[in-house]
């Protein structure tokens, strides 16, 4: 049986951490033995329980923060003690997880990477990276954005990148029949935006949008799903604007999106989208930006509506004609459900990860 050594320098709790969370599930379901390393520091401790399940073994490393050079001891010790046959590093951007490439670089062990989030590198951290990625078995990307920026920024050639798409449970949205209870009257129409509350995820451009349709629309409503630092400027922004509900940041995400009308994603800078692939599981439209994995998951018009970043006119537009056109939801809703069972399910990333894996070995 093969082992696998899952390591992620990553302070964070967000998509990036579920995906490893489900591919251990997944992988090891085919009989592959996953552990998992991570710094003491990092948020992934509150799924330190769900991970345990899956893994043979976690690590937790003594460090205070992803600088701590202790991360290329400690990994040293860990490599040194247990028979891995492949570590697979998890970058939730491009610069993390150096001290591991350096550290699995002074053994025999293959090396796979999955980039959730490249960009652009400069100076000394440019010629890390290259160094890395010199290291490098093979590199996943989970988007045709990712692939294309890698041979751009970096040169990676293209016979050492695999497309692996990010993956969802399907049965925990399609067989999900409860609706979240939500601060809005009975009878109203929901648009749902689950997201950080960052700048990045781009709510001012929703909110303008969501301000013209009030107008035409009285009987609908916002809700906001998320915490995060724009946390203030957004509720200023909301202040004047009717039906607008901010939810903080819920588990209940099944539940929500079933008492959900449509899902907006308005992200000015989106990895991937994980949240519409569980949109399109539960029914529900979605009208997300076109950048990033977005368009991967999207075609416009067919499988849900895709727009331009920063625009809350068209985002508005986009909006009406769904409200307008109850026939054609259905029938969007219906297409996305199709693509998603057959392209975006965790067995199916599980067994492209495999195939890489093997393909390594």
């Amino acid at each position: 049986m093969k082992h696998i050594l899952f390591y992620t320098d990553t302070p964070n709790l967000g998509g990036a951490e579920k995906h490893m969370l489900l591919l251990a599930k997944y992988l090891s379901a085919k009989e592959v033995q996953v552990s998992l390393a991570y710094g003491r520091y990092s948020k992934i401790s509150k799924l330190h329980a769900e991970f345990a399940r899956y893994c043979k073994q976690i690590f937790v490393l003594s460090t205070l923060h992803k600088h701590d050079p202790r991360h290329y001891s400690q990994l040293r010790k860990i490599l040194a003690k247990n028979k891995f046959d492949l570590i697979h590093l998890h970058l939730w951007n491009p610069g993390s997880c150096r001290y591991a490439f350096f550290a699995a670089s002074k053994t025999s062990l293959p090396i796979v990477t999955t980039e959730h989030d490249p960009f652009e590198l400069t100076g000394i951290k440019r010629l890390v990276k290259k160094s890395c990625l010199a290291k490098t078995n093979r590199t996943i990307v989970i988007s045709m954005d990712n692939f294309r920026l890698l041979d751009e920024f970096y040169g990676v050639l293209k016979e050492r990148l695999e497309l692996v798409h990010n993956g969802i449970e399907i049965d925990r949205f399609l067989d999900n029949r409860d609706k979240a209870e939500l601060p809005v009257q009975k009878g109203a129409q929901i648009i749902t935006c689950i997201a950080e509350l960052h700048h990045r995820k781009g709510h001012r451009y929703l909110l303008e949008a969501f301000k013209r349709l009030q107008t035409h629309v009285p009987r609908l409503h916002l809700v906001l799903v998320g915490s995060g630092q724009a946390d203030r400027e957004l509720r200023d922004q909301a202040s004047q604007i009717p039906n607008v509900h901010f939810v903080g940041w819920r588990e209940d995400i099944p539940q929500i999106l079933r008492a959900s009308d449509i899902l907006v994603l308005p992200s000015l800078k989106e990895a991937f989208g994980q949240v519409i692939l569980e949109a399109m599981a539960s029914g529900v439209i979605t009208v997300a930006t076109n950048n990033g994995g977005i368009p991967d998951i999207i075609k416009d018009g067919v499988t849900g509506y895709l727009v331009p970043p920063a625009n809350s006119q068209i985002i508005a537009d986009r909006i009406a004609t769904i409200l307008t056109n109850p026939d054609q939801k259905r029938d969007i809703e219906k297409a996305a459900l199709a693509t998603v069972k057959a392209n975006f399910t965790a067995q199916k990333m599980a067994d492209k990860t495999l195939a890489v894996y093997q393909k390594v070995w």
